[in-house]
């Protein structure tokens, strides 16, 4: 039994030193985090253009079990103000890389302002991937 409980916590021990030792928990905009958003059509201004096609390489390191687009009023002082409006579970494989995809069809009523976050079993919160807060700019379809 004492056996069983030096090994578990050996092992809880060695989880959280492996997750200390992310990059990405310096910061999301780092180089060494490797973490991509690319847009399709672009940023404008700060201004998510919707609807818009929205790609989020993660590296595979991080063992991304999700990404959310995350929604919440302008100038809101805590992260618990803003709620989920996408989540995509499902992602592609590809060169060290997780590719999630989501649709941003429109934009949330009374809500402006979106934040894409990453969340990970191996980390204790998280990763916000944008610095500020987009502002959602709704647009004609193509």
């Amino acid at each position: 039994m004492r056996l069983y409980c030096c090994l578990m916590l050996l092992l809880a021990t060695a989880t959280i030193a492996s997750a200390q030792m992310e990059p990405c928990l310096a910061g999301v905009d780092s180089a060494e985090c490797g973490i991509k958003v690319t847009m399709n059509p672009p940023l404008s201004d700060n201004a998510l253009p919707v609807p818009n096609e929205v790609t989020i390489d993660v590296p595979l390191r991080i063992r991304a079990a999700k990404v959310a687009l995350l929604s919440g009023p302008k100038g809101a002082a805590s992260a618990d103000q803003f709620k989920p409006v996408e989540e995509v579970k499902n992602f592609k494989k590809g060169e060290g890389n997780a590719r999630f995809k989501m649709q941003v069809k429109d934009c949330p009523r009374g809500d402006n302002v979106f934040e894409f976050a990453i969340y990970s079993p191996r980390l204790p919160y998280p990763l916000v991937v944008n610095q500020q807060p987009y502002q959602c700019k709704q647009g004609s379809a193509p």
